[in-house]
């Protein structure tokens, strides 16, 4: 018989001590930081993964009240990982959207980024750097000093 390295558990995480205290729009963020710990001290575990599952059941109900209590299946592999999920659910480990890319702030950078049309303001610059950099003469020009002011006349003394 080939002895399994993982333990497999479920607990009832009490969450409800744990962020009453909390300020009103930091209570989830409370609640999952207490389901880490949980899992990290009875689990004896340094790195906890949440599911993708637990997440949503966590931050259903908004920033503001998260559920007071939630029961998790905790597995925890050989390499001393422990993966909670929602207890009847499989673990599917929850996945960070990847950051859109940046959009046109204008409406006309927006209906000219849709439509495909080229903008000849665009296009004018770099022309404008490239005629310039073809027509530089070989050999400068001279500076043009400032004209020298007239001295100031006397007046007259009587």
């Amino acid at each position: 018989m080939a002895e399994s390295t993982e333990l497999e558990r479920v607990y009832t995480i009490p969450l409800r001590r744990a962020f009453r205290h909390a300020p009103r729009v930091q209570k989830t963020n409370r609640a999952v930081k207490e389901v880490r710990n949980f899992l990290v001290k009875h689990m004896k575990a340094s790195d906890v993964k949440l599911g993708q599952h637990l997440n949503h059941f966590l931050w259903d109900q908004g920033i503001k009240s998260p559920p007071p209590r939630v029961t998790v299946k905790a597995v925890k592999d050989g390499e001393g990982v422990v993966r909670a999920e929602l207890e009847g659910k499989t673990f599917t480990e929850s996945v960070r959207p990847i950051p859109k890319e940046e959009e046109p702030e204008g409406l006309k950078e927006k209906l000219t980024s849709k439509l495909g049309v080229k903008d000849d303001k665009t296009e004018k610059p770099e022309e404008k750097k490239e005629e310039k950099a073809s027509e530089k003469p070989a050999t400068p020009a001279p500076k043009k000093t400032a004209p020298a002011k007239p001295a100031a006349k006397p007046t007259p003394s009587s």
